[in-house]
Protein backbone atom coordinates (compact mmCIF):
# COMPACT_ATOMS: atom_id res chain seq x y z
CA UNK A 1 0.00 0.00 0.00
CA UNK A 2 1.19 3.51 -0.98
CA UNK A 3 -0.13 6.23 0.75
CA UNK A 4 0.36 10.27 0.35
CA UNK A 5 2.15 11.93 3.35
CA UNK A 6 0.88 14.18 5.17
CA UNK A 7 1.50 17.79 7.53
CA UNK A 8 1.61 17.15 11.06
CA UNK A 9 -0.55 18.98 11.76
CA UNK A 10 -3.12 17.16 9.54
CA UNK A 11 -1.78 13.85 10.87
CA UNK A 12 -2.56 12.10 7.55
CA UNK A 13 -4.47 9.69 8.52
CA UNK A 14 -7.52 7.82 8.47
CA UNK A 15 -10.84 7.67 6.67
CA UNK A 16 -13.96 5.78 6.88
CA UNK A 17 -15.69 5.69 3.70
CA UNK A 18 -18.20 3.12 2.29
CA UNK A 19 -18.71 2.75 -1.14
CA UNK A 20 -21.35 1.32 -2.99
CA UNK A 21 -20.93 -1.12 -5.60
CA UNK A 22 -22.78 -3.63 -8.56
CA UNK A 23 -22.79 -6.84 -7.35
CA UNK A 24 -23.44 -9.10 -10.60
CA UNK A 25 -26.46 -11.40 -9.29
CA UNK A 26 -26.77 -15.48 -10.41
CA UNK A 27 -28.93 -14.83 -13.38
CA UNK A 28 -26.85 -12.63 -14.70
CA UNK A 29 -28.66 -9.13 -13.15
CA UNK A 30 -26.74 -6.48 -11.07
CA UNK A 31 -26.66 -6.19 -7.25
CA UNK A 32 -25.48 -3.62 -4.87
CA UNK A 33 -23.04 -4.24 -1.73
CA UNK A 34 -20.91 -2.36 0.42
CA UNK A 35 -17.22 -1.64 0.37
CA UNK A 36 -16.52 -0.17 4.02
CA UNK A 37 -13.20 1.31 4.34
CA UNK A 38 -12.25 2.00 7.95
CA UNK A 39 -8.89 3.44 9.20
CA UNK A 40 -6.98 3.88 12.54
CA UNK A 41 -3.89 6.04 13.45
CA UNK A 42 -1.54 3.71 15.78
CA UNK A 43 -3.90 1.53 17.11
CA UNK A 44 -6.92 4.06 17.59
CA UNK A 45 -10.20 4.55 15.27
CA UNK A 46 -9.64 7.88 13.23
CA UNK A 47 -12.96 9.85 12.49
CA UNK A 48 -11.79 12.18 9.86
CA UNK A 49 -11.01 12.21 6.15
CA UNK A 50 -7.84 11.09 4.43
CA UNK A 51 -6.95 11.19 0.83
CA UNK A 52 -5.04 7.39 -0.40
CA UNK A 53 -3.48 5.62 -2.57
CA UNK A 54 -3.82 1.89 -2.98
CA UNK A 55 -0.73 0.57 -4.79
CA UNK A 56 0.32 -3.72 -4.02
CA UNK A 57 3.67 -4.60 -2.93
CA UNK A 58 5.66 -6.74 -5.18
CA UNK A 59 4.65 -10.23 -5.06
CA UNK A 60 1.04 -9.00 -3.64
CA UNK A 61 -2.18 -11.31 -4.03
CA UNK A 62 -3.76 -8.09 -5.06
CA UNK A 63 -3.72 -7.51 -8.99
CA UNK A 64 -5.74 -4.67 -10.08
CA UNK A 65 -8.91 -4.33 -8.43
CA UNK A 66 -9.25 -8.14 -7.13
CA UNK A 67 -8.78 -9.38 -3.85
CA UNK A 68 -8.38 -13.08 -4.21
CA UNK A 69 -11.05 -14.89 -1.73
CA UNK A 70 -13.31 -12.13 -1.28
CA UNK A 71 -16.50 -12.36 -2.19
CA UNK A 72 -19.28 -9.75 -1.58
CA UNK A 73 -22.71 -10.72 -1.97
CA UNK A 74 -25.94 -8.58 -3.02
CA UNK A 75 -27.17 -6.39 -0.57
CA UNK A 76 -24.09 -7.57 1.83
CA UNK A 77 -21.16 -5.31 3.19
CA UNK A 78 -17.03 -5.90 3.44
CA UNK A 79 -14.78 -3.74 5.49
CA UNK A 80 -11.61 -3.34 5.58
CA UNK A 81 -9.24 -1.13 7.65
CA UNK A 82 -6.07 0.69 6.58
CA UNK A 83 -3.42 0.57 9.90
CA UNK A 84 -1.54 3.93 9.73
CA UNK A 85 1.21 5.29 12.44
CA UNK A 86 3.01 8.39 13.01
CA UNK A 87 6.62 8.12 12.40
CA UNK A 88 8.62 7.79 15.54
CA UNK A 89 12.33 8.39 15.29
CA UNK A 90 14.35 5.89 17.12
CA UNK A 91 18.12 5.10 16.45
CA UNK A 92 19.04 1.41 15.60
CA UNK A 93 23.11 0.37 16.10
CA UNK A 94 25.01 -2.62 16.29
CA UNK A 95 28.88 -3.26 16.25
CA UNK A 96 30.77 -6.23 15.99
CA UNK A 97 32.32 -7.19 19.22
CA UNK A 98 34.42 -10.55 19.24
CA UNK A 99 35.20 -13.57 17.90
CA UNK A 100 34.86 -16.95 20.50
CA UNK A 101 35.79 -20.22 20.48
CA UNK A 102 34.54 -22.28 22.75
CA UNK A 103 33.02 -19.60 24.37
CA UNK A 104 36.44 -17.58 24.93
CA UNK A 105 36.31 -14.15 23.71
CA UNK A 106 39.58 -13.97 21.10
CA UNK A 107 39.50 -10.55 20.62
CA UNK A 108 38.11 -8.44 17.67
CA UNK A 109 41.44 -8.82 15.78
CA UNK A 110 42.80 -12.25 16.16
CA UNK A 111 46.24 -13.71 15.45
CA UNK A 112 47.61 -12.86 12.26
CA UNK A 113 49.27 -16.62 12.01
CA UNK A 114 45.98 -18.26 13.21
CA UNK A 115 44.29 -20.04 15.92
CA UNK A 116 44.43 -23.64 16.10
CA UNK A 117 40.73 -25.91 16.82
CA UNK A 118 39.67 -29.21 17.31
CA UNK A 119 37.16 -31.33 17.47
CA UNK A 120 33.76 -29.96 18.66
CA UNK A 121 35.35 -26.49 18.48
CA UNK A 122 32.38 -23.82 18.34
CA UNK A 123 33.29 -20.41 16.39
CA UNK A 124 31.17 -17.77 17.54
CA UNK A 125 30.83 -13.94 16.51
CA UNK A 126 29.30 -11.29 19.16
CA UNK A 127 27.67 -8.49 17.78
CA UNK A 128 26.43 -5.13 20.12
CA UNK A 129 22.89 -3.94 19.32
CA UNK A 130 20.13 -2.48 20.51
CA UNK A 131 17.54 0.69 18.77
CA UNK A 132 17.89 3.95 21.08
CA UNK A 133 15.36 6.85 21.65
CA UNK A 134 13.88 9.29 23.83
CA UNK A 135 12.99 8.36 27.58
CA UNK A 136 9.50 8.33 26.74
CA UNK A 137 9.77 5.42 24.39
CA UNK A 138 11.93 3.43 26.87
CA UNK A 139 8.64 1.55 27.03
CA UNK A 140 8.28 0.46 23.95
CA UNK A 141 9.22 -2.91 21.77
CA UNK A 142 10.26 -2.33 17.89
CA UNK A 143 10.75 -5.13 15.20
CA UNK A 144 14.20 -4.99 13.68
CA UNK A 145 15.38 -6.57 10.78
CA UNK A 146 19.18 -7.99 11.10
CA UNK A 147 21.19 -9.42 8.18
CA UNK A 148 24.85 -11.25 9.88
CA UNK A 149 27.30 -11.89 6.86
CA UNK A 150 30.36 -13.94 6.95
CA UNK A 151 33.30 -15.07 4.23
CA UNK A 152 34.79 -18.15 4.07
CA UNK A 153 37.46 -18.70 2.70
CA UNK A 154 38.92 -22.48 1.50
CA UNK A 155 42.68 -22.13 2.29
CA UNK A 156 43.89 -25.59 2.17
CA UNK A 157 46.53 -26.85 3.91
CA UNK A 158 49.44 -24.80 4.11
CA UNK A 159 51.53 -25.41 0.85
CA UNK A 160 49.28 -26.76 -1.50
CA UNK A 161 49.27 -26.01 -4.64
CA UNK A 162 45.87 -28.26 -5.59
CA UNK A 163 44.26 -28.31 -2.12
CA UNK A 164 40.55 -29.88 -1.67
CA UNK A 165 37.02 -28.34 -2.66
CA UNK A 166 35.16 -28.17 0.47
CA UNK A 167 31.15 -29.29 0.37
CA UNK A 168 29.06 -27.58 3.11
CA UNK A 169 25.19 -27.90 3.71
CA UNK A 170 23.26 -25.18 5.11
CA UNK A 171 21.37 -26.38 8.22
CA UNK A 172 19.69 -23.17 9.77
CA UNK A 173 19.73 -24.14 13.43
CA UNK A 174 17.16 -22.47 15.43
CA UNK A 175 19.49 -22.30 18.80
CA UNK A 176 22.37 -20.78 16.30
CA UNK A 177 21.03 -17.32 17.05
CA UNK A 178 20.13 -15.53 20.24
CA UNK A 179 20.71 -12.02 22.19
CA UNK A 180 21.57 -11.93 25.66
CA UNK A 181 19.70 -10.29 27.44
CA UNK A 182 16.93 -12.85 25.62
CA UNK A 183 15.13 -10.74 22.88
CA UNK A 184 11.90 -9.99 23.16
CA UNK A 185 10.81 -12.28 20.78
CA UNK A 186 12.39 -13.59 17.64
CA UNK A 187 10.09 -13.52 14.29
CA UNK A 188 12.13 -15.30 11.73
CA UNK A 189 15.60 -16.78 10.64
CA UNK A 190 16.39 -17.93 7.30
CA UNK A 191 20.28 -18.58 5.65
CA UNK A 192 21.22 -17.49 2.30
CA UNK A 193 24.93 -17.87 0.42
CA UNK A 194 25.30 -14.78 -1.61
CA UNK A 195 22.64 -13.63 -0.86
CA UNK A 196 20.13 -16.22 -2.24
CA UNK A 197 17.94 -17.78 0.50
CA UNK A 198 18.71 -21.87 0.91
CA UNK A 199 16.85 -24.14 2.47
CA UNK A 200 18.34 -26.93 5.30
CA UNK A 201 20.63 -29.55 3.52
CA UNK A 202 21.33 -27.26 0.67
CA UNK A 203 24.90 -28.01 -1.18
CA UNK A 204 27.31 -25.57 -1.10
CA UNK A 205 30.59 -26.17 -3.10
CA UNK A 206 33.62 -24.10 -1.68
CA UNK A 207 36.75 -24.75 -4.32
CA UNK A 208 40.47 -24.50 -3.13
CA UNK A 209 41.16 -20.80 -2.45
CA UNK A 210 38.35 -19.52 -3.28
CA UNK A 211 35.49 -17.01 -0.77
CA UNK A 212 31.88 -18.37 -0.45
CA UNK A 213 29.43 -15.45 1.49
CA UNK A 214 27.26 -17.40 4.16
CA UNK A 215 24.26 -15.28 5.23
CA UNK A 216 21.66 -15.11 7.93
CA UNK A 217 19.09 -12.53 8.05
CA UNK A 218 16.43 -12.43 11.23
CA UNK A 219 13.35 -10.71 12.60
CA UNK A 220 13.52 -9.96 16.14
CA UNK A 221 11.20 -7.65 18.74
CA UNK A 222 13.39 -5.59 20.69
CA UNK A 223 12.76 -3.33 23.96
CA UNK A 224 13.97 0.37 23.48
CA UNK A 225 16.83 1.37 25.21
CA UNK A 226 18.33 -2.13 26.08
CA UNK A 227 21.95 -2.77 24.82
CA UNK A 228 22.04 -6.79 23.33
CA UNK A 229 24.76 -8.96 22.76
CA UNK A 230 24.25 -10.97 19.78
CA UNK A 231 25.51 -13.94 19.40
CA UNK A 232 25.86 -16.02 16.12
CA UNK A 233 27.60 -19.64 15.96
CA UNK A 234 28.79 -19.49 12.03
CA UNK A 235 31.44 -22.85 12.37
CA UNK A 236 31.12 -26.38 14.40
CA UNK A 237 34.37 -27.91 14.00
CA UNK A 238 33.68 -31.58 14.81
CA UNK A 239 34.79 -35.22 14.13
CA UNK A 240 32.32 -37.52 15.60
CA UNK A 241 29.90 -39.50 14.16
CA UNK A 242 32.07 -40.63 10.98
CA UNK A 243 35.05 -39.08 10.04
CA UNK A 244 36.19 -34.89 10.33
CA UNK A 245 33.95 -32.30 9.72
CA UNK A 246 34.14 -28.18 9.28
CA UNK A 247 30.92 -26.45 9.89
CA UNK A 248 29.69 -29.95 11.55
CA UNK A 249 26.90 -30.27 14.06
CA UNK A 250 27.68 -33.66 16.34
CA UNK A 251 24.65 -36.41 15.74
CA UNK A 252 23.56 -35.29 19.36
CA UNK A 253 23.72 -31.50 18.36
CA UNK A 254 20.60 -30.04 16.44
CA UNK A 255 20.35 -26.26 17.88
CA UNK A 256 24.05 -24.64 17.43
CA UNK A 257 24.98 -24.29 13.80
CA UNK A 258 23.80 -22.76 10.71
CA UNK A 259 25.71 -24.75 8.22
CA UNK A 260 27.50 -28.05 8.07
CA UNK A 261 29.45 -29.97 6.47
CA UNK A 262 29.53 -33.42 4.43
CA UNK A 263 31.92 -35.22 7.17
CA UNK A 264 34.52 -36.08 5.04
CA UNK A 265 38.22 -36.73 6.90
CA UNK A 266 39.33 -33.39 7.85
CA UNK A 267 43.46 -33.21 7.03
CA UNK A 268 45.39 -31.85 9.85
CA UNK A 269 46.84 -28.48 9.45
CA UNK A 270 43.73 -27.58 6.54
CA UNK A 271 42.78 -24.20 7.31
CA UNK A 272 39.67 -21.51 6.45
CA UNK A 273 39.58 -17.78 7.33
CA UNK A 274 36.09 -15.87 8.20
CA UNK A 275 35.88 -11.79 8.46
CA UNK A 276 32.26 -10.80 9.59
CA UNK A 277 30.13 -7.72 9.47
CA UNK A 278 26.67 -7.07 10.17
CA UNK A 279 23.64 -4.35 10.02
CA UNK A 280 20.12 -3.48 11.21
CA UNK A 281 17.28 -1.40 10.33
CA UNK A 282 14.34 -0.52 11.44
CA UNK A 283 10.22 -1.65 10.60
CA UNK A 284 8.01 0.64 8.89
CA UNK A 285 6.64 3.64 10.82
CA UNK A 286 9.98 4.50 12.60
CA UNK A 287 12.50 7.05 11.05
CA UNK A 288 16.41 6.06 11.75
CA UNK A 289 17.69 9.12 12.90
CA UNK A 290 21.78 7.89 12.38
CA UNK A 291 21.54 5.45 9.79
CA UNK A 292 25.40 5.53 9.47
CA UNK A 293 25.33 3.04 12.70
CA UNK A 294 23.35 0.51 10.83
CA UNK A 295 26.24 -1.58 9.38
CA UNK A 296 29.01 -2.60 11.89
CA UNK A 297 32.47 -2.53 10.70
CA UNK A 298 34.22 -5.59 9.41
CA UNK A 299 35.77 -7.96 12.27
CA UNK A 300 39.36 -9.08 11.99
CA UNK A 301 40.66 -12.04 9.67
CA UNK A 302 40.39 -15.18 11.46
CA UNK A 303 42.46 -18.12 10.33
CA UNK A 304 41.73 -21.28 11.80
CA UNK A 305 43.73 -24.51 11.42
CA UNK A 306 42.90 -27.83 12.16
CA UNK A 307 44.84 -29.85 14.80
CA UNK A 308 43.33 -32.89 16.51
CA UNK A 309 44.13 -32.20 20.12
CA UNK A 310 42.99 -28.70 19.77
CA UNK A 311 46.65 -27.62 19.55
CA UNK A 312 48.82 -25.91 18.92
CA UNK A 313 50.83 -29.18 17.51
CA UNK A 314 54.00 -29.86 19.53
CA UNK A 315 56.62 -28.67 17.24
Amino acid sequence: MKRKIFSVSSVLLILIISIAILVPGCDGGGGEGTIDVNATLDGDAWPGAVDYTLTPDSGSPITGTSVPGQELSDGGTITFTLEFVTPQELDAFINFVTWTINGTPIGPSPNPLGVWVGPDAIIDAQYEEGVVGNPNQTCQNVKVKETLQTTYHNNGTDGEDNGRDKTLHAVNAWGAVWGEPPFEKKYDQKCTVGGAYVEPCYTIKVPFCEEIILDVEIVTKQHVGTCYTKNVNWVRVNTGGGGGGLISIPPATTTDALFEDDASAFVVGESFQMLTWGSIELDTGYVDTNPANDTSMASGLLTLLYWPSGGPPPW
